[in-house]
């Protein structure tokens, strides 16, 4: 099915039965952290014993820093984004597929981050080029679809492994734009596993993002002594060549690295990532970002 109902039933019951949806995200919470503190564990004895951590399995590329959309949630949109307005040089795009493909990587990639990615007018040709690089790594976007047209669906379609389809209604509707891109998969059978529609409101309450959400700033984590497995899993880059802590730090507040002067490989293993990666393994207590973050995975 193109729609996923889970966000549905989780309202459903946020709503009508809160003491069981508590009951349910706690649960949840403590198996999570749980998970987290052994695959942290099984991280830092590898770098111990091999001198250096496993390489990043997914990568998101920002060519953009711009959303058109108003979540209040998210510290990015577009009455809330304080960054200067940046587009990614297609020659770093070309540099950073290039490098991939000598990394032999193998793992996932985002044509986005914190953006909305078909804001960027050259997004259909830049899925070309990393597909026809990287013809075995799974490419895959999120967006809130408010931008699609046919064209340019069926245009990057051709390229993509997965497209995830935020629909931002708080009656939990199909936007135009996603109905027509719906309506056309079904009727004529195509790209049925390849795309995701999940329907979603504008003004939810989800997670604090570092503390930076708007509409939910205070720290509300369960315990500052679990880690986070993205610092170890997962590179994040800004339209500049920067790269961010996680794809929570939404405003680029923390660096790790600078793709216009150093290589993939040099930015991760280097001392920036393996130091938070060591204060991590202890718990959140020394990153203020991390200090005001409920993610997990």
């Amino acid at each position: 099915m193109l729609i996923n109902y889970e966000n549905i039933i989780k309202y459903y019951f946020k709503s009508n039965f809160p003491k069981i949806h508590r009951w349910r995200e706690n649960r949840k919470q403590k198996k999570y952290e749980k998970r987290v503190r052994q695959i942290v564990t099984d991280y830092s004895n590898r770098y111990k014993t091999e001198g250096h951590y496993p390489l990043f399995q997914t990568i998101e590329i920002e060519t953009i820093n711009r959303c058109n959309s108003t979540c209040s949630f998210c510290p990015v949109n577009k009455h809330a984004d304080t960054r200067d307005f940046k587009v990614m040089d297609l020659e770093l795009f070309v540099s950073i597929i290039k490098q991939l493909k000598e990394l032999n990587y193998s793992g996932s990639i985002g044509l986005y981050s914190n953006n909305e990615p078909f804001l960027d007018e050259r997004i259909v040709e830049l899925a070309r080029l990393a597909k026809e690089q990287l013809p075995d790594n799974h490419l895959y976007l999120y967006t809130n679809g408010t931008l699609l047209t046919l064209e340019k669906f069926t245009g990057i379609m051709k390229y993509l492994d997965r497209m995830y389809i935020d629909n931002y209604n708080d009656n939990l509707k199909l936007n135009l734009p996603t109905k027509v891109i719906h309506d056309y998969c079904q009727k004529n059978k195509v790209y049925l596993d390849k795309v995701r529609i999940r329907l979603r409101k504008l003004h939810d309450v989800l997670s604090t993002r570092g503390g930076q959400a708007p509409n939910r700033k205070e720290e509300q984590i369960t315990t500052l002594s679990c880690s986070c497995l993205l610092p170890f899993r997962q590179m994040v880059v800004r339209p500049d060549g920067k790269i961010s802590l996680c794809c929570n730090d939404a405003l680029g507040t923390m660096t790790l690295g600078d793709l216009t002067k150093e290589f993939i490989g040099d930015i991760w293993h280097g001392e920036k990532y393996c130091e938070i990666r060591e204060k991590l393994a202890k718990g959140r207590y020394d990153i203020a970002l991390c200090h005001g973050c409920d993610s997990l995975l």
